[in-house]
């Protein structure tokens, strides 16, 4: 915490601007799953079991070894958010942030490319290209 003192008033880092736009949304959502099913394909080869799929054209699932769990990304376009759930840290929210582009917390800042990669690396084989 380099603000001194205690809670409240967050950093610039923690400051989202989220998208509102439903087009804007929807473009950039598709994108990240997109970029997330292609970044993976890689990894297939280098694990047992590594099933990515698009459930639908808001969703996507990859499936891990039993017992190992699976991460789930669902876009939500009613509420601009896409909802990720790993099987390492539970399920987080996301808005797509107007400033950077990424999709981020609006809880606490951190990007949805980051927490998914540091999940999964603990539980693969390989390195995602996202």
């Amino acid at each position: 915490d380099h603000g001194g003192g205690g809670g409240g008033g967050g950093s610039a880092l923690t400051r989202v601007r989220a998208v509102t736009d439903l087009g804007t949304f929807a473009v950039g959502a598709q994108d990240f799953l997109d970029r997330v099913e292609e970044g993976l394909r890689p990894m297939v080869a280098k694990n047992d079991v590594f099933v990515v799929s698009r459930t639908s054209a808001t969703s996507l699932r990859l499936q891990l070894s039993p017992g190992l769990g699976d991460y789930d990304f669902q876009v939500d376009e009613t509420s601009r958010t896409v909802h990720f759930q790993s099987p390492v840290s539970g399920k987080y929210t996301y808005v797509l942030d107007a400033t950077s582009g990424s999709f981020v917390s609006e809880d606490d800042g951190h990007v949805l490319d980051g927490l998914f990669v540091r999940d999964l690396i603990r539980q693969c084989n390989g390195y995602p290209n996202l």
